[in-house]
């Protein structure tokens, strides 16, 4: 494995020099940035952490807070974060949380412990406490949120506006002339799915539309929740015209029954999901759903951590939209 020395060496220009490429800081023209990186690439060359952060009393270390890794968007979202943070020079420290918060605040301590430079935090909860203390740790410790229930606090962060992607996709099937939406919503104790929620019933009172309580569903999330949901809603009398879900996994669960009892979908009901899973694009038919800009959210989201540690503190605000993906379903 080469050294500094020897990267030096083989670039034909001084340690001082490499060490500007390593760190990100200082200029260094363009071409000799490329040719020194690709030798530390080919050489695979590891600076050596440990001295630097001696030298800038930091410990290149992230930590990153997730409520639960069984969604399938932390997983992809973390895979872009860490193929920039490594190349940054950052070591990640993942803890789960748990769904409703109660472990967020000892889990951000465990971090602090260990003298992370920065924290990027996601919840399925608006707790105040919280909040609050994310926003007292900022002050020392930069902190990136990652949920769009933040937007409008006095913290940095990164989201996605899910409320509008939601409002939207209702518009667009409002436009189409669907009149009876029902909607499918996750537990109440999970915030971002109040917001979800709420995205819908503006599009309703917008268009004029009354809400009807016999056109709403709660589900814990799994598939099975969304075919109970379109049992429940195919089995009244005044059926709905489409159905919407919090997420795509009960919009499978709703299509599952739908295509069992040989309901025309999206002839005479329009199903829409949310989070544009992998597998979305496979169903039967393929599944319209709103999307999160999961790379653009995550790259965004580590720069920005980066930035503040290796600059400034300032807060820094960034709220992308949602995509409706159109499919099939409706």
């Amino acid at each position: 494995m080469a050294n500094i020395k020897d990267i030096a060496r083989m670039a034909n220009v001084s340690k001082s020099t490499v060490s500007r490429v390593v760190s990100n800081n200082g200029y260094v023209s363009p071409e000799t940035r490329e040719k020194i990186e690709h030798l530390m690439e080919e050489h695979n060359f590891r600076p050596n952490m440990f001295a630097k952060g001696m030298r800038t009393n930091r410990s290149f270390s992230i930590g990153i807070l997730f409520p639960d890794l069984s969604n399938p968007f932390f997983t992809e979202w973390y895979r872009v974060v860490d193929l920039i943070s490594g190349k940054m020079g950052y070591l990640n420290y993942i803890c789960i949380t748990d769904p409703l918060g109660k472990t967020e605040i000892k889990r951000i301590d465990d971090l602090l412990s260990r003298n992370i430079d920065g924290i990027i935090f996601f919840s399925y909860q608006k707790h105040p406490d919280i909040l609050e203390r994310l926003k007292s740790i900022s002050r020392h410790t930069p902190v990136v949120c990652c949920d769009g229930m933040i937007i409008g606090e006095a913290i940095s962060y990164v989201c996605a506006d899910e409320r509008k992607g939601t409002f939207d996709a209702a518009c667009y099937l409002i436009e189409n002339g669907r009149k009876r939406i029902a909607y499918i919503k996750g537990t109440d104790d999970y915030q971002v799915c109040v917001n979800r929620y709420e995205g819908y019933l503006q599009a309703l009172k917008e268009a004029n539309i009354p809400s009807d309580e016999s056109l709403i569903f709660s589900g814990n999330f799994l598939m099975n929740d969304g075919f109970e949901a379109a049992r429940y809603f195919m089995e009244q009398s005044n059926q709905p015209d489409a159905i919407m879900a919090a997420t795509d996994n009960m919009a499978f669960g709703a299509l599952k029954y739908l295509n069992e009892q040989g309901i025309d979908v999206p002839g005479k009901v329009a199903v829409i999901g949310f989070d544009n899973l992998n597998f979305s694009a496979e169903s039967k038919p393929p599944l319209t759903t709103i999307g999160l800009p999961i790379e653009t959210l995550a790259k965004v989201t580590i720069e920005t951590l980066i930035s503040q540690i290796e600059n400034d503190k300032t807060i820094i605000q960034h709220v992308f939209d949602c995509e409706l993906i159109r499919r099939q379903s409706t």
